[in-house]
Parts: C-alpha cells; sequence; structure tokens
C-alpha cells in the first residue's frame, strides 16, 4: 500500500479470548479490573459470547466459551492485554486485597511502572503507569534517586547489602529482585514489613533455602502464588505449597515448568478443575519436549 491509499480497514473492533468458564472471566473483568459488561448472548451455532466494554476505550473485549472447541490450554507469554492503571501502588494494594497474585513485576523502567497478573485460564495482564519526570529533579543526599542510582548489572553484593536496609520501599524492591544480592539480605528482604517487597523477593531465583522457607508460610497469598512460580523452587517448597489451602496457589505451582512431574502428577489429581487443568497443560509441555515420553521426577 502506498501512502496515498487508503487503508484497507479503519479501526480495531474488539479482541476475542476464548474461555472454559465464561461467567468466571466475566467477573474477574468486571470486579477486578472495572471493565462493564455490554451484551451478552448464544450465537447460532451455540457459542456463550459476552462483551466488556473498557473504561477510556472504544475497543471491546469478546469472551467466548464454547465447549466444543475443546478444553482452553493458554501457553505462557503467547500473547497480553495491557491496561493503563493511574497509580501502581494504590492497583497493587488493591489486587492485594482481592487475593489476584502478581506474576511479574513491579518493573520499573525510569517513564513507567509495569506489573503482570493472570485472568482465569492463563491470559497474561499488563497493568502500567505511566511516571512522568520532574522538571527539575533535586535528589537530596542518601534520598531514593540517589540509592537508586548505586543499584544497576554490576552492583556488588556489598552496596546491595548496604540498600537492603534502606527506608525507601522502592530501594528495597528493586534489591530484593536483583540477581547480585546476597542470600543473607535476601532472607532479610523476604521478611520485609511491606509485603511488595516481599512478592518481589519472592520472584528471585537466588533465593536461599532458609528465604523459600520463609515465604512458603506468608501470610499473604499473593505472595505464596508469585513464589510457586519460582524456577528454583525445591522439591521440598513444592510439597509444602502442594498443601496450601488456596488453590491459586497451587494453580501457580502447576505452572511450573521447572517442576518434576512427580509433583506436577500430584497436582494433576487436585480436587480443584483449575489446578487440574493447569497441571494438565505443564505435564503435556514436559512430554513434548521429551518426545511424548513422560519426563522423570
Amino acid at each position: 500500500m502506498t501512502g496515498s491509499e487508503k487503508p484497507l480497514v479503519r479501526k480495531l473492533l474488539h479482541t476475542r479470548m476464548r474461555v472454559n468458564d465464561l461467567d468466571r472471566t466475566v467477573r474477574f473483568y468486571k470486579d477486578v479490573l472495572g471493565l462493564k459488561l455490554s451484551r451478552s448472548f448464544v450465537s447460532p451455532r451455540g457459542s456463550r459470547i459476552a462483551y466488556l466494554r473498557v473504561p477510556g476505550s472504544e475497543e471491546e473485549l469478546e469472551i467466548t466459551e464454547y465447549a466444543a472447541s475443546g478444553p482452553v490450554a493458554v501457553p505462557p507469554d503467547l500473547v497480553h492485554l495491557a491496561f493503563e492503571v493511574d497509580n501502581m501502588d494504590e492497583t497493587l494494594s488493591r489486587l492485594s486485597g482481592l487475593n489476584v497474585p502478581v506474576t511479574d513485576g513491579p518493573t520499573h523502567t525510569g517513564h513507567s511502572v509495569f506489573a503482570f497478573i493472570d485472568a482465569p485460564e492463563g491470559y497474561e495482564i499488563e497493568l502500567i503507569q505511566s511516571i512522568q519526570p520532574a522538571s527539575s529533579p533535586k535528589p537530596s543526599p542518601g534520598g531514593e534517586e540517589i540509592e537508586l542510582g548505586f543499584v544497576g548489572p554490576n552492583s556488588s553484593p556489598e552496596t546491595l547489602r548496604d540498600l537492603s536496609g534502606s527506608l525507601d520501599r522502592w530501594v528495597r524492591e528493586t534489591v530484593a529482585g536483583h540477581p547480585a544480592t546476597p542470600p543473607d539480605a535476601l532472607l532479610t528482604l523476604a521478611m520485609d514489613p511491606d509485603p511488595l517487597v516481599r512478592e518481589v523477593a519472592a520472584q528471585n531465583p537466588f533465593l536461599p533455602e532458609e528465604a523459600f522457607q520463609v515465604l512458603s508460610r506468608d501470610p499473604k497469598e499473593v505472595i505464596r502464588s508469585v513464589l510457586a512460580k519460582n524456577v528454583s523452587l525445591s522439591e521440598e517448597i513444592a510439597r509444602t505449597l502442594l498443601a496450601d489451602p488456596s488453590p491459586w496457589v497451587r494453580e501457580s505451582l502447576a505452572w511450573n515448568d521447572a517442576l518434576p512431574d512427580g509433583i506436577l502428577e500430584i497436582l494433576h489429581k487436585d480436587e480443584h478443575p483449575v489446578v487440574r487443568s493447569a497441571a494438565t497443560f505443564t505435564l503435556s509441555d514436559h512430554h513434548r519436549r521429551n518426545g511424548g515420553q513422560a519426563g522423570q521426577p
């Protein structure tokens, strides 16, 4: 198409996602994200369909349930929806109150903060807060700007240990997610009074085993759910989380591709269908990578 030609399409109208449980998904988008149900109906072929309006957008979200197409198994990191939020701190606090786990982040880029959560069926949702830089920042010695300036890819363990005791939560979060943070500092951050710091620490694959043990008993369901997806989870901690009373923690565990098949087989027999569904997908992925043969625990 040349620059003078009229575009073939006018605008994006909607994005469709097929799910196993339409009612559960609609409740998530309404109650958690605040979308509005615009209409719902059954199509001539028997699909249950719901359209949701997104605040500030013309595009709609179409949710479809059609059992005849088979169960939905969404592979990780394939597609995601991104929504803008006004304040990431308030957003994460509300999500924690709703027992919705943050699966990645919050990550600070300098001009934005973003975090990921999972919608039902495993569809990924990105939440983004834009940050407007101050016109003339005046950091004070020892302030957040100065401390964050010391944190980089080549930060020394000694520097990170010192910053793990910062009074600023943003700094402690950054240190909690850093790969060079020493084990003793990570253990301290795993017991931080701020749950958002503990949540970031739960994602760090370099956690010492004692920190894994502490976080596996964290009172916040969202933190245990994040920990359950940690790729460095030991079999001992995985077995602790197998007994977690929350099905969402066990579902997160079932999505952990690093777990041995023995743990996944137990999750495959879980009483909750969401847990079984996740375990089925992860086991299938293991078997596919092993040429159709069951992987070894």
